[in-house]
């Protein structure tokens, strides 16, 4: 029987074009930020020629860059003698490109992960579409085990590999620079890590309210807010939204906190056990109504 549940998951999830959706989205997350890493580094090299020496190709340009300096040094508060300095050096933008596709796999990508299962996580027993399944036999757990293999799993690799191709084009278009493979390797295991938990969090919401379109605001407004907060507390230690941290430690070439990063697995990973136990729990204490008024009723 789990088999079966696995085998109708793959087909909702590969029939409907919502997984190779999802795999499109994550390949052109991760190359074009280095694109536009390496755009932007090409339009603040000339912004740099230009404050230098503003009147070596055209004096008529002279006045138009000392009035973009005066303004960016209103707007952005910083001096009109600014130095670009690290924003021109290849050795500084290259990993931030990488660190960009990161943001776009455990954020946007995750977004739209949501939108295109919502059926799955919850809205076809809202539409009451499982009643007939469930009366024929079909357990809460038959029914909930699958989706926690499937879907967790299909995100966490589509993540793993989204990084490694950020790092195949980053390495493509910045050819002078040398990121280390064990900070790629160590990113790449964060975003798996934490799409997959992502992912179990929200078929928890969604099969435990059956309402998935709540369940994606709630938790996409949720890992916004929750990572600010514990950035701003300083809380960054053996916790899920720690993750994508520590991979950006990494990629910038600084030392990781070993201890914190294989900690903040385990963590997470516990939690996406507790999670599924806490969907069984709450599914199974549900009864089924099959008169029309109600979904369900605790």
């Amino acid at each position: 029987m789990l088999k079966t549940g696995i085998k109708k998951e793959m087909m909702f999830f590969t029939r409907s074009f919502r997984l190779w959706g999802i795999i499109l989205a994550a390949v052109m997350f991760a190359v074009v930020s280095p694109l536009l890493m390496r755009l932007s580094l090409f339009m603040m090299s000339a912004i740099e020629d230009a404050t230098l020496d503003p009147g070596k190709n055209d004096p008529s340009i002279s006045e138009n860059v000392n009035d973009m300096k005066t303004d960016m040094s209103v707007n952005l508060s910083v001096s009109p003698d600014m130095d670009f300095g690290s924003m021109t050096d290849e050795e500084y933008m290259a990993p931030l490109s990488i660190v960009g596709a990161m943001g776009d796999l455990t954020s946007t990508l995750m977004l739209v992960t949501m939108l295109v299962t919502m059926y799955s996580a919850g809205s076809e027993l809202k539409k009451r579409s499982m009643i007939i399944p469930q009366n024929a036999g079909l357990t809460p757990k038959l029914y909930i085990l699958p989706k926690f293999i499937v879907y967790p799993l299909a995100m966490a690799l589509i993540g793993f590999c989204g990084v490694w191709i950020s790092y195949g084009t980053t390495s493509l278009v910045f050819s002078g620079v040398d990121i280390a493979p064990k900070a790629v390797a160590i990113t790449s295991l964060s975003v798996a890590v934490f799409d997959a938990f992502m992912t179990t969090v929200y078929f928890t919401l969604g099969l435990c309210t059956s309402k998935a379109g709540l369940s994606v605001v709630i938790l996409y407004g949720g890992n916004v807010i929750l990572t600010t907060l514990f950035s701003a507390l300083g809380a960054d230690k053996f916790h899920p939204f720690t993750l994508t941290s520590q991979a950006q430690t990494a990629l910038m070439g600084e030392k990781t906190d070993s201890l914190n990063l294989w900690g903040s697995i385990g963590i997470t990973v516990l939690i996406m056990i507790l999670c599924y136990f806490v969907t069984l729990f709450v599914f199974s204490a549900k009864k089924i109504d099959n008169r029309g008024r109600e979904e369900m009723e605790l």
